[in-house]
């Protein structure tokens, strides 16, 4: 009872910090909750990694946009529809031009994209790593952990995003021949309709496989073959599950689908700008940190599941858990004044008193130890036992 009653008063007077197991159990118990609390309560951290990574990512996002000014440009241009008298084109054939410009325009980006990918990998590995141990409730520095993610895991993230990039240009320029032999030959319409068709179908899988390469580098050690193999397993696997959550994580995207004023449009392109590469960084993560709970940690010696969020066990398990780890302990022997007591030295003690002494500190070790050998072998079973009788008992 005294011990209950300092229970309770402790946790009266201190909070429920002082309670078992506290920390966990304040933790979300599933990753929506804890995606939710993350962005309310980390916020300022989220900007961060943003920002840092739009640092080295920035360029890509600005080859992109001067590509689309260089096509419109070249179309401008192109005299599609000039003549030089009254019904003398210049020009007197320019079917396929247009997609002629974009195909070339298209090669010259894709060229840079794959040097860039040097530079934009840093930002890559770095934001990916501190996303990941955020998601794990761990502490995090976001200056330091980045540069600390950009060390162990550039090489991965480089081979990951330069395999990515070069297959989406082949991907992309064959979109770009399939629309130019279309316009040169109608007739083959059908056939590379499907074509392209297929070809979007890849540029999908192909980039659920890339983001999962991506968590799954900065989450384990695997070489780029297994990080390639186990990620086209997760994608395949989970195919509907992994289209919902691309678009759940360009969900900043769509404050720039509702252009009802331009003072609303560059509100949200400035939150965009802000958070939206963090936020859909922080969605993946987090649910790719619950594929690998659910498929891949229980295979993985030493990876522990369901980081930043607590699993509630039943407590029938634990408390036997908690009686069989008390149990397989040391025994100690209760203390007791009437089985062997140690000698005590009078006021002016002889040799002989001495080793009277050193006799009965000698037994008491020697009853100490055998009392442990009786009692650590048959504890268990004893426990077993006594749980099985009375659980008999009361079934009677």
């Amino acid at each position: 009872m005294a011990k209950g009653k300092k229970g309770i008063f402790s946790r009266l007077v201190e909070g429920p910090e002082r309670s078992e197991d506290y920390a966990r159990k304040t933790l979300p118990s599933n990753r929506w909750a804890l995606g939710w609390d993350l962005f309310k309560t980390n916020l300022g951290k989220i900007v961060k990694i943003n920002l840092l990574m739009l640092l080295f990512i920035f360029p890509v996002f600005a080859v992109l946009y001067f590509r689309s000014i260089l096509i419109s440009g070249q179309a401008l241009l192109a005299p599609f529809s000039q003549n030089i008298a009254i019904g003398y084109p210049a020009f007197p054939f320019l079917t396929g031009e247009a997609e002629r410009i974009a195909l070339n325009t298209n090669a010259m980006t894709f060229v840079v994209l794959i040097i860039l990918t040097l530079y934009c990998s840093v930002g890559i590995a770095g934001g990916l790593y501190v996303m990941r141990n955020l998601v794990w409730t761990e502490g995090v520095f976001v200056s330091s952990d980045f540069w600390a993610g950009v060390k162990k895991n550039y090489g991965t993230v480089l081979a990951s995003t330069l395999a990515y990039v070069i297959i989406l240009s082949l991907t992309i320029l064959s979109i770009d021949l399939s629309n130019l032999q279309i316009a040169l030959e109608p007739s083959t319409t059908v056939v590379f309709t499907i074509t392209k068709v297929l070809s979007y179908i890849f540029i999908f899988f192909f980039t659920s496989v890339y983001l999962f390469m991506l968590t799954l580098s900065v989450t384990y050690k695997l070489s780029f073959i297994k990080l390639l193999k186990n990620a086209m397993i997760l994608t395949i696997g989970l195919l509907p599950v992994n289209a919902f959550f691309m678009v759940f994580s360009c969900i900043m995207l769509a404050l720039l689908l509702f252009e009802i004023t331009s003072i609303f449009f560059s509100m949200g392109l400035i939150l965009v700008i802000l958070i939206g590469l963090g936020v859909f960084v922080l969605i993946w993560t987090n649910y790719s940190q619950w594929v690998f709970d659910e498929f891949l940690n229980d295979r993985i010696a030493g990876a522990k599941k369901y980081r930043g969020i607590y699993k509630k066990t039943d407590d029938t398990e634990q408390e036997f858990v908690y009686k069989k780890s008390t149990l397989t302990k040391r025994p100690i022997k209760p203390i007791t004044d009437y089985d062997i007591e140690i000698a005590e030295l009078p006021q002016s003690y002889s040799r002989a008193d001495l080793i009277r002494l050193e006799e009965s500190k000698k037994r008491m070790m020697e009853d100490s130890e055998r009392y442990v050998k009786e009692h650590s072998e048959n504890s268990i079973d004893e426990f077993m036992k006594t749980d099985e009788d009375s659980s008999d008992k009361e079934d009677k």
